[in-house]
C-alpha cells in the first residue's frame, strides 16, 4: 500500500523533523526581522478638549514618532500620513491626567505593512480647568522716535477691545492684549497702520481678527513751562479808590508750538483783574484774567480769583495838609 508507506516514511523519526521545522520557523522570523529597520519622524501633537473646558498646563507641541518596517516600503511614508493626537473630550471634571498619545494612519502609511508604531512620550500628563471668555482692552506697543521736534498727541484702535478665552487661572492674568511694535521711527505726520495682536498668555486664545487698524495723529511738539509768583495786576480802578494792600502772586503755564520758551519771561498785566466795575469802597471777589503773549498760549493759571480790599483815595488837598503838619 503505497499510502501507508509514505505515511510510515513521514512519521519516522518525527521529533527531529518537528525540530527542524520550528528551527526553519525561526530562521524566517529572524531574517524577517533583521530586514526591519528604524525611522524617526518628528510630529505635531494635536489636543482636543470638550468646549467646557480648556488646557491649564503646556502640553508638547510635538511628539517623536518611530516607524519600524521594512526599509523599501519604511521610506516611502510622507511624515504628514502619521498623525499624533490627545484626546481630552471625555474629562467632564477639573484636575490633572495621563492621557495616552493615539496614532493615526493615513495615506501613505495605510498599505505599509508590517509596520510599528511608538511614541516618545507615549503618555502626556496636563490640566484642565473651566474656560471662561473675557473682554480686555487692546495696547498699543511702540519702537523707536518720531522725527526731532514732533509728538504723537493721540491715536486710535479699531477694534479697541478683543474677547480672550482660555483655563480661568490664565484668563485672570490677562489685563490687555498688546500688538506687535508699531515702527514711529523718522515719522512726522499723521499714518494708518495694521497690527499683529500679540499674546501674552499662550494658554489663552483671542477671538476674532489676527491685527487691529492703528491710527495716529502726530503733531509738532509744544513746548510748556509754567512761571510762578507772578504779580497780579490791579486795572482800571477809578482814581477815587485805591487798593488797600498789593494783590496776592499767581502762577501760569504757557505752550508753543513755534516759538522758543527757554527764554521767555513773564511780564507785567499777563494776569490781571478789572476793577473797572467797582464804584466805592469795600471789598469784592474780583475774577482773575490771563493775556496770551505773542506765540504762546496760556493753558491754564492760578488762582482763579482772588479777594480785593478797596479805600477811598486821598485827595489832593488831603495830600498838601499832609505835607505841611509834616513840615
Amino acid at each position: 500500500m503505497p499510502n501507508k508507506g509514505l505515511a510510515k516514511r513521514l512519521l519516522s523519526n518525527w521529533p527531529a523533523k518537528v525540530l527542524s521545522l520550528a528551527a526553519a520557523l525561526l530562521l524566517f522570523f529572524f531574517y524577517r526581522l533583521n530586514r526591519l529597520e528604524d525611522r524617526y519622524i518628528s510630529t505635531p501633537l494635536t489636543v482636543s478638549v470638550n468646549d467646557e473646558y480648556a488646557l491649564a498646563s503646556q502640553a508638547p507641541r510635538s511628539v517623536r514618532v518611530t516607524l519600524r518596517g521594512e526599509s523599501n516600503a519604511l521610506f516611502t511614508i510622507q511624515e504628514d500620513d502619521v498623525k499624533a493626537s490627545l484626546d481630552l473630550s471625555s474629562y467632564r471634571a477639573e484636575g490633572q491626567y495621563r492621557a495616552p498619545v493615539q496614532v493615526e494612519r493615513k495615506g501613505t502609511a495605510l498599505g505599509v505593512d508590517p509596520l510599528e508604531i511608538r511614541t516618545d512620550p507615549a503618555e502626556v500628563a496636563v490640566a484642565i480647568e473651566k474656560r471662561v471668555t473675557r473682554v480686555v482692552p487692546v495696547t498699543p506697543s511702540f519702537k523707536g522716535f518720531l522725527e526731532p521736534g514732533y509728538e504723537l498727541v493721540a491715536f486710535d484702535l479699531k477694534p479697541s477691545e478683543v474677547e480672550v478665552s482660555g483655563p480661568a487661572s490664565a484668563v485672570a492674568r490677562v489685563d490687555d492684549v498688546q500688538t506687535d511694535f508699531i515702527e514711529l521711527a523718522g515719522r512726522n505726520s499723521d499714518f494708518t497702520v495694521k497690527a499683529r495682536v500679540v499674546k501674552k498668555e499662550s494658554l489663552v486664545s483671542v477671538s476674532g481678527p489676527d491685527s487691529v487698524e492703528f491710527r495716529a495723529v502726530v503733531q509738532k511738539s509744544l513746548a510748556v513751562k509754567t512761571f510762578v509768583g507772578v504779580a497780579i495786576a490791579g486795572e482800571g480802578l477809578p482814581p477815587d479808590l485805591a487798593l488797600a494792600q498789593g494783590l496776592p502772586a499767581g502762577s501760569f503755564r504757557v505752550r508753543s508750538s513755534t516759538a522758543d520758551i527757554s527764554g521767555f519771561a513773564p511780564t507785567p498785566g499777563l494776569l490781571y483783574v478789572d476793577l473797572s466795575g467797582l464804584r466805592k469802597a469795600g471789598t469784592y471777589q474780583a475774577k482773575v484774567q490771563a493775556r496770551s503773549p505773542d506765540g504762546f498760549t496760556v493753558e491754564r493759571f492760578d488762582p482763579q480769583a482772588v479777594q480785593v480790599t478797596v479805600v477811598a483815595a486821598p485827595s489832593p488837598a488831603d495830600g498838601a495838609k499832609a505835607q505841611g503838619s509834616a513840615r
